[in-house]
């Protein structure tokens, strides 16, 4: 009988109630509790057990904790300069991506840039003392902060301490490391190398109305790497005033110099041609001007080339400021703004077309639109805000949105 009875054990502190019975196991049946030795235990109620509870005899149930939140690791040191390197990378490549899937680029100017980025890695990864065969200028110099104009940090070294021969050495790395603007430096030398009939200014008005990746560059770096970012690597990839284009020319021409003095690399002259036509045409001027203007090129002995170490520079150093500067010149004198008449020499003389100004004002002047234009927001100030209409407040709170509010988790919740 006794194979078929189902013994369990007292709990601790729990023993049978008959006087001096030391079982130590118990079975119930028929409602009653008794000892292995067959002695009932008094007070002893069985209740009825729910489906659910059944066989939970000996379950441990603990105590919810609450969910503590995940604390990002922030790196530093060499980790955050690889981690800095890599976001940096991944905005460049997704800057090439749009320029060829959406713009219908050439395939190649992604395997140009990314040989471009990978000698300015050589740089980075092996400083001067370290490496031979790279040139003996000083090309990396370009790389310091004073590249970004007047809107830059202060000297990273003015915050080390000066007796530590690796902290000086180390801010002197970071300073040398790319900045934002120099993803599109990188991209316009890509179209320079190929010969596309691409400016300065189109890269400049991409990165204004946010058709490129450039003013929230830092949003298309996943969160998870982001978030590993020390401060002044994320800052670094923040802009802190709208794209100027005097910094875009002066970050091209520095990065042209860099390729020059580092790899003896000479970039090839503007296409002209093309270029030329493609400024007469948003212009709106005669195509009769074509011919003076290659004709003052030849007279100026202009290559519109950005210089190297061995050609002499011959005034600005930027060679679409020249172009552009050449064709105002020549329609200046071909069609001058004053009302005095002139006689031509011969018919193929351009000035035999004659250009109302007045009419072109009227021609070229864009429309009035209600709300903003696109690239317009990024302009707006704080005295312009009392001026604007009601459309354009949602086109520019539209802008805000979609521009700056990220997906960072908030400090505390409401």
């Amino acid at each position: 009988m006794s194979s078929h009875i189902e013994y369990q054990r007292f709990r601790r502190g729990e023993s049978c109630t008959e006087e001096g019975c030391r079982a130590r196991k118990f079975y119930i049946e028929d409602g009653k509790k008794f000892c292995q030795r067959g002695h009932e235990q008094a007070g002893f109620t069985q209740t009825q057990q729910d489906e659910d509870d059944w066989n939970t005899q000996g379950k441990k149930s603990r105590k919810k904790r609450e969910e503590r939140q995940r604390v990002e690791t922030i790196l530093s040191g060499g980790e955050a300069k690889e981690l800095y390197l890599q976001c940096y990378q991944l905005i460049l490549r997704k800057q090439c991506h749009w320029l060829v899937t959406t713009l219908g680029l050439p395939e190649e100017l992604q395997i140009i840039v990314r040989d471009l980025w990978e000698l300015r890695l050589r740089i980075l990864h092996f400083p001067r003392d370290e490496r031979s065969g790279y040139g003996s200028g000083t090309g990396t110099m370009l790389f310091s902060s004073a590249s970004e104009g007047n809107n830059t940090d202060i000297d990273g070294m003015t915050h080390r301490s000066t007796g530590s021969r690796m902290s000086r050495k180390s801010a002197v790395m970071e300073e040398k490391l790319p900045k934002l603007i120099e993803t599109l430096a990188l991209c316009y030398l890509g179209t320079l190398l190929l010969k596309l009939p691409v400016s300065v200014g189109d890269f400049h008005k991409w990165a204004v109305q946010d058709r490129i990746v450039y003013n929230r560059a830092i949003k298309e770096v996943p969160k998870e790497m982001r978030s590993k970012l020390p401060a002044h690597f994320h800052a670094a990839l923040e802009i802190r005033a709208p794209l100027d284009g005097a910094k875009l020319h002066s970050s091209i021409a520095q990065l042209a110099e860099f390729y020059n003095l580092e790899f003896d690399m000479e970039l090839p002259r503007l296409n002209v041609t093309l270029l030329v036509f493609r400024y007469m045409k948003e212009l709106c001027l005669p195509v009769e001007l074509y011919p003076a203007i290659r004709r003052l090129e030849s007279l100026l002995q202009m290559d519109f080339a950005y210089p190297t170490a061995k050609t002499a520079r011959k005034g600005t150093g930027h060679p679409e400021v020249q172009l552009v500067s050449l064709i105002a010149i020549a329609t200046k004198l071909a069609y001058p703004f004053d009302k005095v008449n002139r006689t031509p020499d011969s018919y193929f003389d351009p000035s035999t077309v004659k250009l109302d100004w007045s009419q072109w004002l009227k021609t070229t002047a864009q429309e009035k639109l209600r709300g903003l234009a696109r690239g317009e927001a990024i302009q707006v100030t704080d005295t312009d805000v009392w001026d604007l209409n009601t459309k354009k407040m949602d086109d520019y709170l539209d802008w805000y949105q979609n521009t700056w509010i990220d997906d960072r988790d908030p400090k505390s919740k409401y």
